[in-house]
C-alpha cells in the first residue's frame, strides 16, 4: 500500500510544483501590469476552463506540464484596442449590419446604425477584459439610456467612453480595469515593460522551484532529520573481533581508550586506523557502563585483498554495523542546514549543474544509448525520467516512510527543474533571459554611440538555437523513458 500511495503523492507533488512555477510567471506578470490571458495545467484538448477577470484558467487532457500565456511574448499576438474603438469599429459595425440584414431579409439601409451584434460584442469584450458583472451591467445600462433609437456608431463610441469615465468617477474603478477599458493593451504587452520587469517574470518560475525545494528540505530536517549513523551497535558479524569481544546489538560506545567519542565517525576513524591494535571501548548497556577490549582485524575486500587507505596503510575492521536513524534537528540548525553545507540547496544546485552537463554531453548521451541497446548495464546512480522517479518513489516508501521519501524526491526534482529551466538555452526560461540580456547590453552600447536603443534579437536566430535544444532534450528524455519502462532502476 505504501508504494501506490507514494506514487500518487509524487505525481500530485510534481503537478503542484509545475503550477507553482507557472503561478510565479502569472503573478509577477500581473504585478507589473502585463496581460496574462491563459493559465492552464496540461496540454491538448481543454477539459475544463473558467474565466476569472481577464484570465482563463483551465485543465487540459495531457497533464505533461502547464503554461501561462503572457501577451506580447509572441510576435503574432494582437493588441487589444480601447473598448470603444473595438466594439464600434466601422468595419465591425458594417459587418454586423450586413449580417442582421441577411438574417431578417431587410435591406442593409433599413437596419439600425447600431445592429444587435454591437451589444453582443460589447458584452463579450467587457467579459474578455475581466470586467466584473455589476460593472458591465452599469456601463451597458448607462450607454443604452444615453443613446437615441437612431444613434450612430460614432455617437455610441463617444457615449461608451463617457459611461466608462462616469463609472470610474462614481465607483473609484481606477487602475488596471480602467486602463483595459480605455486604453486596451497599450503598455501591457511583455515587450512594453522595462527589461528588469521582464527578467523577474522569466526567472520567477525557476526561483519558486528553489523555494519549494528549500521549504521541503527545511521541514524534513526539522521534523524528521537527516539519516544519522549512531555510535551504537546494530548487528554483529559472527566470528568477528566484535563478536569475540562480546559486543551486542544495542551497545552504545561512549569512549575509546579513555577518549570520549562524538558520534560514529570518531569510532569508525579509530577502528580504521588501528588494525592489530588493542582498543578499550567504554560501552553502555541497559544503563550500565563497562569496558570491552577488542583488537580490529586487518580489513580485506570480497576477493581477499587487503584494503588500503589513500596513503597505502592497512585498515582495521571490527565486524559490526552501526544503527542508522533519522534525528530531527533544532529549528535553527534545520534552517542553516537548508542554506549551508554539503546537503544544502545551493550544494544541490551545484551538483545538478554538473550532472546536467554530464548527462547532456557526448559521454552521457553515449551511455544512455549503450544502455538502451543493451551494450552496458543500467547505471543505478544515473539519470531517470519522471516515470523512473515515480518507480523510485514506490520502492523506497516502505524503507524510509511515504511522506519523508516523497518529500526527499520532490526536493531533488524541484532543484533539477529549477536549474535546468534557467539554463541560457532557448526555448527554456533561461534562454529568454539570455536573449533579454543580449538585447539590453547591445542597446546600452548603441546609446553610448548615439544610436537608437531599438535592437532586438531576430526570432529566427532564437529558433535556430531552440530547435536543436528541443531535439536533444526530447532524445534524452525518450531514451530515459524507454529505459525506465524496459529496464527500470531498482533500489534493492
Amino acid at each position: 500500500m505504501a508504494g501506490p500511495l507514494a506514487v500518487t503523492l509524487f505525481v500530485v507533488g510534481i503537478l503542484t510544483s509545475i503550477m507553482i512555477h507557472e503561478w510565479g510567471h502569472y503573478r509577477t506578470a500581473k504585478w507589473f501590469g502585463m496581460r496574462a490571458d491563459r493559465f492552464f495545467l496540461g496540454f491538448g484538448p481543454t477539459l475544463w476552463s473558467k474565466r476569472y477577470g481577464e484570465t482563463e484558467f483551465g485543465v487540459k487532457a495531457l497533464p505533461l506540464g502547464g503554461f501561462v500565456r503572457i501577451k506580447g511574448m509572441s510576435p503574432e499576438d494582437e493588441r487589444l484596442r480601447p473598448l470603444a474603438d473595438t466594439v464600434f469599429d466601422p468595419e465591425r459595425i458594417g459587418a454586423g449590419r450586413q449580417a442582421q440584414a441577411a438574417a431578417t431579409g431587410k435591406d442593409v439601409m433599413d437596419v439600425p446604425a447600431l445592429p444587435a451584434t454591437a451589444w453582443v460584442d460589447l458584452a463579450d469584450e467587457l467579459d474578455r477584459r475581466g470586467t466584473p458583472v455589476a460593472v458591465r451591467e452599469r456601463i451597458t445600462r448607462a450607454l443604452r439610456s444615453s443613446l437615441a433609437a437612431d444613434a450612430t456608431a460614432d455617437e455610441a463610441h463617444v457615449a461608451l467612453r463617457s459611461a466608462i469615465l462616469a463609472e470610474v468617477r462614481d465607483t473609484g474603478q481606477v487602475g488596471d480595469l480602467h486602463h483595459r477599458l480605455t486604453r486596451g493593451d497599450e503598455g501591457r504587452f511583455f515587450h512594453d515593460r522595462p527589461a528588469h520587469q521582464r527578467a523577474v517574470v522569466l526567472a520567477a518560475g525557476s526561483f519558486l522551484h528553489f523555494v519549494q525545494a528549500a521549504v521541503l528540505l527545511f521541514l524534513l530536517l526539522w521534523q524528521i532529520g537527516p539519516l544519522t549513523v549512531l555510535a551504537e551497535v546494530d548487528t554483529v558479524v559472527d566470528g568477528s573481533p566484535a563478536a569475540a569481544a562480546g559486543l551486542l546489538p544495542g551497545d552504545e560506545i561512549v569512549a575509546i581508550d579513555g577518549s570520549t567519542v562524538d558520534g560514529f565517525d570518531d569510532v569508525r576513524e579509530t577502528i580504521l586506523a588501528s588494525p592489530g591494535v588493542r582498543l578499550v571501548f567504554a560501552v553502555v548497556r541497559d544503563g550500565q557502563q563497562f569496558d570491552v577490549a577488542a583488537t580490529p582485524a586487518v580489513a580485506v575486500d570480497d576477493d581477499g585483498a587487503v584494503v588500503l587507505d589513500a596513503a597505502g596503510n592497512q585498515q582495521g575492521r571490527l565486524g559490526f554495523a552501526a544503527v542508522e536513524r533519522t534525528v530531527p534537528m533544532p529549528i535553527n540548525e534545520a534552517f542553516v542546514g537548508t542554506l549551508v553545507g554539503e546537503n544544502s540547496i545551493p550544494s544541490m544546485m551545484g551538483a545538478t549543474v554538473a550532472m546536467v552537463g554530464k548527462v547532456f554531453g557526448p559521454e552521457g548521451i553515449g551511455q544512455i544509448f549503450s544502455q538502451v541497446t543493451g551494450e552496458t548495464e543500467r547505471d543505478l546512480s544515473g539519470p531517470v525520467s519522471l516515470v523512473g522517479a515515480g518507480q523510485v518513489a514506490a520502492q523506497g516508501a516502505g524503507d524510509f516512510g511515504v511522506l519523508a521519501w516523497v518529500a526527499m524526491l520532490l526536493v531533488s526534482v524541484n532543484v533539477f527543474i529549477g536549474v535546468f529551466n534557467i539554463l541560457p538555452l532557448p526555448p527554456l526560461d533561461g534562454g529568454h533571459l539570455a536573449v533579454l540580456a543580449v538585447e539590453k547590453v547591445t542597446n546600452m552600447v548603441r546609446v553610448r554611440r548615439g544610436r537608437d536603443p531599438d535592437f532586438v534579437v531576430d526570432p529566427r536566430a532564437v529558433a535556430a538555437v531552440a530547435v536543436p535544444v528541443i531535439v536533444l532534450v526530447a532524445t534524452v528524455s525518450l531514451g530515459l523513458l524507454w529505459l525506465d519502462i524496459a529496464n527500470p532502476v531498482t533500489l534493492r
